[in-house]
Order: structure tokens, then sequence, then C-alpha cells
């Protein structure tokens, strides 16, 4: 009895030690290479890429990075990827910063000019990640993408993550038309992919570098689609959306957006006009509030 009750004893502690052990501590250099591979940079290259004094000689082991990087480095690599500074010091699992735009499409173009303004390359794009069912709690994800360069022939991306859009809310789904709408009219293109609903939170959450291609923005596969119709097609705007007890979810969603049209935030930037079509949409759920 009493050497069961020690051998049950000594394999608690071995499972302990054995979780620990896995439990590897990630050091600052090697976060920062994961960061800079995690985008395309290759070891070898971040010395070419981003310069600060950096050799390949400061590269050759994680003791050798460790004692050349200072704060100043540390921060502009930070800022290179729009990183948090609290995840490349090991402090803490979100990696990215989140913007969250809803019921904020003004902010949303400020941010948008501000991207354009300070992006030498002139390459900002995006891509909306829409859950594919209609569940309460799917969010979709708005990930920014914009050129920061290039090795070789290949460009190197820094991603914003913009997130907390309930893609099945009739009010989350204006605001997000409205910053779709937005984005095209600065000439700043969106893509839409319908993908799972774990796979989108995994990046919602921030704590995958979106850069990464086997777990970031690339590893999201699915049905392609047209955001900015959501601006221009009632059918498409109200694709997926809760109806609600009595259709409100429908009659809600339709009256935000004219609301948002008539502000100025459904324009896409074409001649064409949605708003009639969204009027006579709207007439088909007269009774519902």
């Amino acid at each position: 009895m009493i050497f069961d009750e020690i051998e049950s004893a000594v394999n608690i502690i071995a499972r302990v030690k054995n979780y620990f052990n896995s439990k590897k501590i990630e050091s600052v250099a090697t976060r920062f290479i994961r960061l800079f591979e995690a985008h395309g940079v290759h070891r070898n290259q971040i010395p070419r890429f981003f310069g600060h004094a950096l050799t390949l000689k400061d590269l050759q082991d994680d003791n050798s990075l460790t004692a050349k990087l200072d704060e100043d480095m540390l921060d502009a690599a930070c800022t290179l990827f729009a990183v948090r500074r609290e995840w490349l010091d090991g402090a803490d699992s979100v990696a990215h910063m989140s913007h969250d735009f809803y019921k904020r499409p003004k902010d949303f173009h400020i941010f948008i000019n501000a991207l354009q303004l300070s992006n030498t390359e002139e390459r900002l794009s995006g891509e909306l990640f829409a859950p594919n069912g209609s569940a309460s709690d799917a969010e979709a994800i708005l990930v920014l993408s914009e050129v920061i360069g290039s090795v070789g022939d290949e460009p190197i991306y820094r991603y914003h993550l913009c997130n907390n859009w309930y893609f099945s809310y009739w009010k989350a789904r204006g605001y997000l038309t409205a910053c779709v709408a937005l984005a095209w009219r600065c000439k700043v293109y969106v893509r839409g992919t319908f993908a799972s609903k774990k796979s989108i939170n995994k990046l919602a959450k921030g704590e995958i570098l979106l850069g990464c291609q086997k777990e970031g923005v690339e590893s999201l596969i699915g049905k392609k689609w047209y955001p900015e119709d959501m601006a221009l097609k009632s059918e498409a705007f109200l694709l997926n959306i809760d109806p609600e007890i009595d259709n409100f979810g429908f009659a809600s969603s339709l009256d935000l957006w004219l609301t948002l049209e008539e502000q100025g935030f459904m324009n896409i930037g074409i001649k064409e006009d949605a708003k009639l079509l969204f009027m006579q949409e709207r007439l088909k759920y007269s009774s519902s509030k």
C-alpha cells in the first residue's frame, strides 16, 4: 500500500518536471529572430533588411544577438512589424495590437489615411475573413496588409488586425460594411474569404503572428467573396445576419445601412447607387419595427 502511494507520488513529480521542461522559456533574441522569419525575412537577411548596425556575426547565435540588442532596436522591430513590445519581451502572449472600429467609421477613415501617408511603398490592401455560418459569437476580422520593403523579389508585409466584428449581429455588420466601403473609397481594396469560426477566432486573439505562413493569414483557406458587395447589394449585406424576432435584425440592419449611407459612409468610390435597392429591401420588413 505504502509503496503504491510512493510510486504514485514519484509519477506525479515526474509529470510535473516533464511539463515544465517542455515549456521552454523563449529568449528575447529567439523571439526577435522568430518575428523576422515569420514575416519572410531569413535570419541571415536581417542585417540587410533591418539595419541598425546589426551584422551577420551578431546573428551567429542567440548569445551574440542578445549582447547586441538594445532598447532602440527592440522598439524599432516592434514598430516595423506592428507588434507589441510586451510580446517581444516574452511577457505576454498577445503579439498584435487590436484595432476596434466598431461604431467608429470616422476613426477607421483616419487610420487608413495615416497608413497611406506613412507607407512609402504605397501598397496597402485588406482581407476580410468572415465565418462560414451565422453563430452569434462568430467573429469576422479585417486584416490590413502594407508592403514595408522587400528581400530580393519578395515583398515584406506589416499587418494590422481590426476585430470585434460579430458578423451575424446587425449593428456590427452595418459598421463593418461602412469600414469596407471607406477602404475602397481610399483605394485600399479589400478581398474576402469565408473561413471556419475556429480559425478566425485564433487570429482574432492576436496571439499568432499574422505573417506566419503555417498559422497566419495565409493559412486561412476558404471560399472567396467580395466584401464591397455589402455596400452595393442588399442580399450580400443581409447574408447570415441573425434575423431575430419578427425580422428585427433584418429591418434594423437595413435602417443602419441607410443611415450610414446618408452620412456618406457607404460610397465605395464608384457611380453605382445602391440606396434605392436597399430602400426597396427595407419595405419588405415594414412591419418589423
